[in-house]
């Protein structure tokens, strides 16, 4: 790469140049717009940090491609100036796209290169939408016209002196930063880097894919509730935090600043060694609802788990009993609805009586939410119109940082006050008495996948005839049937489990087990290496059980003739 002479004719340069400048000013335009539109001044350096190393990545294929072009004989030069610069144009369009997702990236960071098809088609219809893509369209028109545009007109002394001084002045910074680098492709190349220079062989070998499914039957489950006791309550909110951790829960209710806890303890049970399945939602709402254990991160291909939802669940037997049930959510839409068939009705944003007191998101496709309170009227209006109902309300406060930055109030702040107002509702309407209060969290921190304490997570069962306490029995997501059906008939508690399966998010695909009594192994299947580990567990022997977990899920609920 270098700029072009004083001369007016065009040179060897000028389209590469015209290139640079092009791509660098449309992503330093689409960082300062979404840094600006976040209203979050904490983003503003990371948007700039991210922009010198797109200028960085641009810099190095563009100076690679003009010393492989001076390799052309000078009558080809220009045409194969213009075909390299082009692919890396075409290359370097996707770039476009991350600015608006940086803030969510930052908190969850991912490998690019380890996508799936699956997975990149999630991403773009689910979580990005088609209005989303409007960068890639601007930055396209824009290098088109740059890579058409008639030469820049000649340099002057001072600027041949100036844009190259600045240029390395950005570039410094960019180096300087590259070990925390807040850049997708720049943290993915890294890591694919050091995964080659590693030269560690695996350690166990790479899951198979399950087996087909024999028959077209619906799958049968393996645990189901009786629910044809009388039961102490006739109002059940199940209530889904978003991404809390039972440390952060802990250490939320501990102190006087929840006021919801100082109210109910008294008729509250805690369950402080409650583990998540899964670090994904979606697979974790199965879990919580079916009792089985889905051996898949949630949104690479769906097709792999979906028959699960047809399983014997929560949801249908409070419905055989004559019960109201409702999944609702104050998303604008949730394409990922846990047994879906077997709800009464379903509820998103747009069935809410929601006023414009209540503050929404509306950063991507998935994440266009109003905050959660705003379903509060509709919940308080059910008791009213069913005389028995059971109700999950997935939490959206959390799953984006964009909820704080808009309302400059944390998570947990936000949900004790949403608990109170809940319980405000039950209290007024006279329900509370038969009321049965489900809090839970879905999943601990998704970037965290190989920290068991990510794991988790907070259970507390909230009623006027719970016994109050802590419960420090071993449990997971799939006793949470057992656990709810418990509170509600007075059985005994389902018992300690010896085991728990753990499958990381989407972001990486990870699983391991912990025992009860705190050992644990967890191993990256992409690199077939123990990233965490505490104890005499054998890697073989947990990826041995993990791959049996996948067989019979494969076998019980897997697609008809999928390999």
């Amino acid at each position: 790469m270098h700029l072009p002479t004083c001369r007016s004719d065009v040179n060897e340069g000028s389209r590469s140049v015209r290139l640079i400048a092009t791509i660098s000013v449309v992503q330093l335009a689409l960082h300062l717009y979404t840094a600006f539109e976040s209203r979050d001044p904490r983003l503003f350096l990371p948007h700039l940090v991210a922009w010198s190393h797109d200028l960085l990545i641009l810099s190095i294929l563009v100076f690679a491609s003009s010393r492989a072009i001076a390799l052309f004989p000078s009558r080809f030069r220009n045409r194969a100036e213009l075909v390299t610069l082009t692919i890396i144009a075409l290359a370097l369009l996707p770039l476009s796209l991350y600015p608006q997702m940086l803030r969510e990236y930052l908190s969850f960071p991912v490998n690019l290169f380890a996508a799936t098809p699956a997975s990149a088609s999630s991403m773009l219809t689910k979580y990005l939408g088609l209005s989303r893509l409007m960068p890639i369209a601007f930055a396209a028109t824009s290098v088109l016209a740059a890579l058409l545009m008639p030469p820049f007109p000649a340099w002057s002394k001072k600027g041949k002196f100036f844009l190259p001084v600045l240029w390395g002045m950005l570039l410094t910074v960019a180096i300087l930063t590259l070990p925390r680098s807040p850049h997708p492709v720049v943290n993915s190349l890294k890591e694919e880097i050091s995964a080659v220079l590693s030269h560690e062989r695996r350690e166990v070998p790479a899951l198979f894919p399950a087996p087909q499914r024999q028959d077209a039957m619906n799958p049968s489950g393996s645990s189901v509730v009786s629910l044809q006791e009388q039961l102490k309550a006739k109002h059940i909110y199940l209530i889904v935090l978003e991404g809390v951790s039972a440390n952060q829960f802990e250490k939320a209710i501990s102190g006087n600043d929840s006021v919801f806890y100082r109210r109910v303890a008294r008729h509250a049970r805690y369950f402080d060694r409650y583990y998540t399945t899964n670090l994904d939602s979606y697979t974790s709402l199965i879990a919580m609802l079916t009792s089985e254990q889905v051996p898949y991160r949630s949104y690479t291909d769906t097709g792999l788990y979906d028959a699960v939802n047809n399983a014997p669940n929560l949801a249908r037997s409070f419905k055989d009993i004559g019960f109201h049930t409702l999944f609702i959510s104050t998303y604008d839409d949730q394409p990922f609805i846990p047994v879906r068939r077997d709800w009464s009705n379903i509820m998103h944003r747009q069935d809410l009586s929601a006023g414009k007191q209540w503050v929404s998101v509306e950063s991507s496709r998935m994440e266009s939410a109003t905050e959660d309170r705003a379903a509060l009227s509709t919940l308080g209006k059910l008791s009213s119109r069913y005389a028995k109902i059971f109700v999950l309300h997935e939490l959206a406060y959390g799953h984006t940082t964009e909820w704080r930055a808009k309302t400059g109030i944390q998570q947990l702040a936000y949900y004790d006050t949403y608990l109170n107002e809940l319980l405000d509702l039950l209290i007024a309407n006279g329900t509370w008495s038969k009321s049965l209060m489900v809090i839970v969290s879905d999943h601990g921190d998704r970037a965290k996948g190989a920290d068991t304490e990510s794991y988790r997570v907070p259970l507390m069962i909230v009623g006027k005839d719970m016994e109050a306490g802590i419960d420090h029995t071993f449990r997971s997501h799939l006793d949470l049937q057992q656990i709810i059906a418990s509170s509600l008939t007075g059985k005994t508690m389902p018992k300690q489990r010896k085991e728990a399966i753990l499958v990381g998010s989407t972001e990486r695909w990870i699983y391991g087990l912990i025992d009860a009594h705190g050992n644990h192994l967890v191993i990256d299947d992409r690199t077939g290496r123990v990233i965490a580990s505490k104890g005499k567990l054998r890697s073989k022997a947990v990826h041995s059980r993990f791959q049996e977990i996948i067989n019979n899920f494969g076998k019980r609920f897997g697609m008809e003739g999928r390999q």
